[in-house]
């Protein structure tokens, strides 16, 4: 695999940070927001290795359920936006990736990647990507929630993506954003900043040329059941289900690895990943914003 290249007209600003590639922009560097913004996930990526904030069984069964329904992956250049511990990571690698590229904007993930000879740790700004139609296929996790500009991040997954390549995106579904408020006691500013829903992906991602393929529900778990099974009349009958369940698990977070069609009948589903196909690329335009070109060139109609 090439090396991202730093050029002036981009303004990437090339290092290396603990033996770790660091690849951002000049204007990320200078950006008092952006500064606080990079703190804040160091923060919570340290914060998160010393005590994991969400069950890491429950981590490795989502990674396993987003690999489970990914077409064979062998041969291709694969990238993870949103490393974090690694787990996706791992399963690719197993399921027979022969390198993947590992990028966060969280330093404190990555350094535990920088010699492993399969994993290239790259720090990256998700909104402003070094690559340039690179990989096959993109895998990112539980980013698009976090991301400042949307629009930027939409651009730059876009422009990293081969014509024909393939994007995984997972995001919180029709997620409660109050408990991200520090009115309610968050610890940090920048958490989850948005949540989806089918309707909202379909059109983020047609407005870009990347064609919806599908989507899946996920992130079922036995602490979000449907609001039906929360009634009085109901409650216990749930409680009794889902005891009869957990004898049949080694583990109560296997539920996960359910069939959604099943969990969402006791469950609601709190994640959902959408499968997109690159048809155009995204050609910036002074006069009008953007137009879409086809491996052709021609404009999208």
């Amino acid at each position: 695999m090439t090396e991202p290249a730093a050029c002036a007209a981009c303004g990437w600003a090339v290092g290396a940070v603990d033996g770790v590639a660091c690849f951002l922009s000049r204007r990320d560097r200078s950006d008092p927001v952006v500064a606080e913004y990079l703190d804040n996930y160091d923060e919570i990526a340290g914060d998160d290795l010393k005590s994991s904030f969400v069950d890491e069984r429950y981590i490795e069964n989502q990674a396993k359920n987003m690999v489970a329904h990914t077409r064979t992956i062998a041969g291709e250049r694969i990238c993870d936006i949103g490393a974090g511990k690694g787990y996706l990571i791992r399963t690719l690698l197993n399921a027979g990736a022969e390198q993947v590229t590992a990028i966060d904007i969280s330093l404190p993930y990555l350094r535990r990647f920088k010699d492993e000879p399969r994993i290239r740790p790259i720090v990256a700004n998700a909104e402003n990507l070094p690559f340039a139609e690179e990989f096959d296929r993109i895998f990112c996790t539980d980013v698009m929630e976090h991301v400042l500009n949307v629009g930027s991040f939409l651009y730059s997954l876009s422009r990293a993506l081969k014509l024909g390549g393939r994007a995984h995106v997972r995001v919180p579904y029709l997620e409660n954003l109050l408990s991200y408020s520090p009115h309610v006691g968050c610890r940090y500013r920048f958490v989850h900043l948005r949540t989806f829903d089918r309707a909202l992906l379909r059109r983020a991602f047609d407005q870009i040329g990347l064609a919806v393929e599908r989507f899946r529900l996920d992130g079922f778990s036995f602490g979000s059941p449907q609001p039906f099974w929360m009634r009085k009349s109901s409650a216990l009958f749930y409680a009794g289900l889902r005891a009869l369940a957990l004898r049949s698990l080694e583990h109560e977070m296997d539920v996960t690895r359910w069939p959604p069609r099943l969990a969402k009948m006791l469950m609601r589903p709190t994640t959902i990943t959408v499968t997109v196909r690159k048809r155009h690329r995204i050609v910036p335009n002074v006069e009008n914003g953007y137009h879409l070109v086809d491996r052709s060139g021609g404009r999208a109609k």
